[in-house]
């Protein structure tokens, strides 16, 4: 008896980590999304360094709501995480949006996963460079509009800031999605747009958009000659998006140790995971629990004030 239990002990340690419980990422955005392509990267990263299977895990509504509260309402064990973008984080809690829970109580950053810039692109007609578009903003009798892919997004709080910066007047019009916005921006109708380069550089290529400045702490290696907001002489126009990672609140402190270490180790080692987030357009930060909830917390500060003084209010 005592021979097949120390038999049976041997054969559970020995076990493959594929018998161990997954890590699973629930993606807060729908698959394809470039959340979910970051949460596919990470979890190709994670599973050696874990010794673990991870699996990834859409679930995707209500601005991201659905996936941040499936997690909340996870057991607190380090089973299962949250990949998801600001919005719910930092920009919902202050539009006045009825939530079932306050995600920045309910779950815990680990770190950020990506962070990509936008691009404040413009009708070339009105200027190709910020000055020459200002002039023309400022202009009396100017009447321009520019464009977001909704009330309270990223894109609509990034121009609001602008507007706050450079006493203009632009005109907010929300669209469904990015390529209805350039269309009118091609046409006439729309004069300005932040958005991922992605969604415009074959057009500032062809030189029908002008990409005036880019909202990240450092030029794109894409838009060598295009200046960043701040040596444009907005120095706290930084609009970044990014992918965190989270954990359900209460976490034992030996779980979240382990995935931030993993995070950490991956974030410098894995070749494969910088590439593979800088085709799809991102940059690869290294951030411990606390520099990720410190991040927030400022983002979350400077959005809550734009929101207050813009007077915007959620659809």
């Amino acid at each position: 008896m005592l021979r097949r239990l120390a038999l049976a002990s041997v054969l559970l340690a020995s076990l493959p980590a594929a018998a161990q419980e997954p890590l699973r990422l629930v993606v807060c955005a729908p698959a394809g999304s470039t959340v979910d392509i970051t949460a596919r990267l990470w979890a190709d990263a994670l599973k050696d360094r874990l010794g673990q299977p991870v699996v990834v895990e859409p679930r995707a509504g209500a601005g991201g709501m659905v996936g941040v509260e499936h997690v909340a309402r996870a057991r607190a064990d380090g089973t299962t995480a949250l990949v998801c973008f600001p919005g719910s984080f930092t920009m919902r809690p202050h539009l006045g949006t009825p939530m079932p829970i306050d995600p920045n109580t309910a779950l815990a950053p680990v770190a950020l996963l990506a962070t990509a810039p936008f691009v404040f692109a413009a009708d070339a007609r009105l200027g190709a460079t910020l000055p020459a578009f200002l002039e023309r903003a400022r202009a009396p009798g100017a009447d321009l509009s520019y464009a977001s892919v909704g009330n309270g997004s990223l894109a609509h709080l990034g121009m609001e800031l602008f507007k706050a910066r450079t006493g203009t007047t632009l005109v907010h019009v929300p669209y469904r999605g990015s390529p209805e916005a350039i269309a009118d921006m091609l046409g006439g109708r729309i004069a300005a747009f932040i958005t991922p380069l992605s969604a415009v550089a074959g057009h500032v290529e062809s030189g029908r958009i002008a990409a005036l400045f880019t909202t990240g702490e450092a030029r794109l290696p894409q838009l060598p000659t295009v200046p960043t907001a701040r040596e444009a002489g907005l120095p706290d126009l930084t609009v970044v998006t990014w992918h965190g990672l989270f954990l359900p609140a209460g976490v034992p402190d030996r779980a979240m140790a382990k995935l931030s270490a993993a995070v950490l180790t991956a974030a410098r080692e894995d070749r494969a995971l910088r590439e593979g987030l800088a085709r799809a357009g991102s940059d690869l930060p290294v951030t411990t629990p606390q520099e990720a909830r410190a991040h927030i917390a400022a983002e979350s500060a400077t959005w809550k004030q734009v929101i207050a003084e813009a007077g915007i209010k959620a659809d």
